[in-house]
């Protein structure tokens, strides 16, 4: 039987199997690599995401709070563009609960960086809903929240390939977040996680936008034009429309840890760069799905002035504190 034929309930309880380890790893392994071999099926995204949810830990957040947060696995070692954009939007006041990992296929993720930087990454809950009331932005780290992970993380570094569990971090928030500013390394799974996105999960109608770079970049990019899946429709993204010169990814690249926070301080203080262009580009986008401006126009006014004025600065520094 293709597992394709299944339904949204037949992966659920067969992500529950697998999530348990009631099966064997020899069989979980054949099952992840039969999913990647017939491209993913939408089913299996819903059927995950449900099976995730119910074990997730879970974190109270206001009714206007965003994430920002990327599949990863673009493979293009870029600067962290979404850990930036955190402190923009968070500056402009729109509460931000970054959900987040380690780098896994970079060389730095977001809870790299904001190790780097100085800020605590909490397991704490009243922690993180204080911080995220009263500082307009919290870090959800993913380990604390999905502990369901840990059985099968050995599993999926034996395999040493992506697999569906690679693209269910955006779509797993512990806060539930109203908006979600998501980003995918690949095209082909933008309706697939749309759909997932659809479950019933809270009392709001959760609103989305699904971003994907013509090259391959889990960001709005700024080296070509991008994808946004939005209410079920594609739109093109480019960046020349809203007064941005288009990039070499060489402009974009970033390194270690250490490396990447200095840049991303850097561009709090008010360095010009493409780093800065593709983060306002991004907030611009994330200020607009979060109603706090009407256009993305109006977004990337906000978000240069957020920068300029130190306000986004601000935001790190009483998170350091």
């Amino acid at each position: 039987m293709s597992l394709s034929s299944l339904s949204p309930q037949d992966f659920e309880a067969l992500f529950d199997q697998i999530i348990e380890l009631k099966i064997s790893e020899e069989e979980i392994k054949k099952i992840l690599l039969a999913l990647n071999e017939e491209n993913l099926p939408t089913n299996a995204f819903i059927g995950a995401v449900t099976a995730l949810r119910k074990r997730m830990k879970k974190v109270s957040a206001p009714e206007n709070a965003i994430d920002v947060c990327g599949t990863g696995g673009d493979g293009l070692n870029t600067l962290n563009i979404s850990t930036a954009v955190c402190f923009v939007v968070a500056a402009a006041g729109v509460p931000v609960a970054k959900h987040g990992n380690k780098a896994i296929s970079s060389r730095s993720g977001s809870a790299d960086i904001f190790a780097e930087l100085g800020i605590k990454i909490s397991s704490d809950i009243g922690d993180i809903e204080r911080n995220l009331r009263e500082k307009n932005l919290c870090f959800l780290f993913a380990p604390f929240f999905h502990e369901a992970l840990r059985n099968v993380a050995a599993i999926r570094k034996s395999l040493g390939v992506p697999t569906i569990f690679n693209f269910l971090g955006p779509l797993l928030n512990p806060a539930n977040t109203r908006f979600q500013l998501i980003g995918t390394s690949r095209h082909d799974v933008m309706e697939k996680m749309y759909s997932a996105l659809q479950l019933p999960t809270t009392n709001y109608q959760l609103s989305t936008y699904i971003i994907h770079g013509f090259d391959g970049m889990d960001e709005i990019t700024l080296t070509d034009k991008s994808y946004l899946l939005h209410d079920g429709a594609f739109e093109i993204i480019d960046p020349t429309r809203f007064g941005f010169k288009l990039v070499a990814p060489e402009a974009l690249h970033g390194a270690d840890p250490k490396h990447n926070a200095q840049k991303l301080v850097a561009l709090l203080e008010g360095e010009k760069s493409a780093y800065r262009d593709i983060v306002v580009l991004n907030s611009a986008f994330a200020l607009q799905l979060a109603k706090r401006v009407s256009s993305v126009g109006g977004g990337i006014d906000l978000a240069n002035e957020m920068i300029d004025s130190g306000a986004a600065k601000v935001v790190l520094e009483k998170h350091r504190a």
